[in-house]
């Protein structure tokens, strides 16, 4: 007996388990795109919702996507509960985190709905959907009907508040209390603001995140009641932003060679004057940089943290290599003057673009003190030479 009572349980379980139905997770995805324009903004790259393509001027300064949700929905007239006529509400607005596939750097972006279009069937001579007229929390903006059979029609409706989206219904009021119809809705697309980071902020490279929303009855995408055909339980929003900064430095012919003098040149000491305060020399570039980047040398002669120059009898004198960068770029927070350069890619300093730079001017300054000057002077007739490589390194 208790055998058989034990495989009646099993069996009522299975039997439970094919009943469920199964989740169906949807799509979409959303992407931009920066390549060092001089706008300094991303280019949205996202495949236009198809309500675009009828009413191109409702996409030129709002973003849309297309949404892959069907369902038929059943329209009742006259109830006293609006989620019986033709019914959709749609999500208030959220926040999304993408990060960098390699460093996993993040930056977060506010996105909201701000209207909404569709594409509805009817298989009878009244349309049930009245969508000139809608109540609730949408404003109309659009009707396109096609003259066929079964018919078409296309509507775009805005929220009203997209901070604090209400439901939005419409019915036909030419039909009669009572009157019940079966829409099905075969396209679906949403406009959208999404205010992503400054792109000179960010390194380069792509970032990925993504946000889901319910489907169904109390979900973030809710159609009312008598809702078949549902092709989703979920709607998963995936988020994709491409980064490749603009990256240049120009140096004129002949930047290869550095030749140190005392301001004004050697006439004034030959003639008799004191020791040069300095020796230096300022190799001018050009820049064009749309994104942060860092900064460091390497020395054929390391001495200290300068570089070195050296003479045929192994004297050494220190030189100082500096930077100067163009506004619209800084180092912590400040403007780059005579910013020393360290030595090693692992003491490299990090600058920042605070806007986009293009073909603007910056120096290099190397610099022997006059202390250190003195000492070369001790030997005359002697050459100091040594190599110095700047490493600009966007590959952050």
């Amino acid at each position: 007996m208790n055998g058989v009572t034990t495989h009646t349980r099993i069996w009522l379980a299975f039997a439970v388990m094919l009943a469920m139905p199964k989740a169906v997770a949807l799509e979409a995805t959303i992407s931009a795109k920066y390549k060092g324009e001089s706008s300094g903004r991303f280019t949205n790259t996202t495949p236009p919702a198809s309500y675009c393509k009828q009413w191109p001027a409702e996409c030129q300064n709002l973003e849309a996507v297309e949404l892959p949700i069907t369902y038929a929905k059943i329209s009742t007239k006259g109830t006293a509960d609006v989620r019986d006529q033709f019914y959709v509400k749609v999500p208030g607005p959220r926040q999304v985190d993408v990060y960098h596939e390699q460093s996993g750097e993040s930056h977060r972006m506010p996105f909201e709905v701000t209207g909404f279009s569709q594409q509805v069937l009817w298989l009878v001579n009244r349309n049930p959907v009245f969508t000139a007229y809608v109540d609730g929390g949408c404003r109309y903006k659009r009707t396109f009907g096609y003259r066929e059979t079964p018919g078409r029609v296309l509507y775009l409706w805005e929220l009203r508040n997209p901070q604090a989206p209400s439901a939005c219904f419409s019915v036909n009021d030419r039909a009669p209390a009572g009157y019940v119809a079966t829409t099905p809705v075969s396209e679906m697309g949403i406009a959208y603001n999404l205010k992503m980071p400054p792109p000179y902020r960010m390194k380069p490279g792509t970032y990925r995140g993504s946000l889901t929303y319910s489907i169904g009855p109390g979900g973030d995408f809710d159609f009312g009641n008598d809702v078949t055909e549902l092709n989703g339980n979920s709607l998963t929003l995936n988020f994709v932003l491409e980064v490749e900064h603009a990256f240049i430095f120009d140096f004129p012919p002949g930047s290869d060679r550095a030749v140190l003098e005392p301001p004004g040149g050697w006439q004034s000491w030959l003639s008799g004057a004191r020791a040069p305060e300095r020796l230096q020399r300022d190799l001018p570039f050009r820049l064009w940089s749309t994104g942060p980047f860092k900064v460091y040398k390497l020395c054929q002669y390391d001495l200290g943290s300068h570089c070195a120059i050296r003479n045929p009898d192994s004297q050494q004198a220190p030189v100082e290599v500096a930077l100067s960068l163009p506004g619209g770029i800084s180092h912590q927070n400040s403007a780059v003057n005579r910013v020393v350069l360290p030595t090693g890619r692992l003491n490299a300093l990090q600058f920042e673009a605070v806007q986009a730079v293009l073909n603007r001017p910056g120096q290099l300054h190397f610099q022997v003190a006059r202390n250190d000057v003195r000492g070369m002077l001790a030997h005359p007739g002697t050459t100091y030479t040594g190599h110095v490589t700047v490493v600009f390194d966007a590959e952050l």
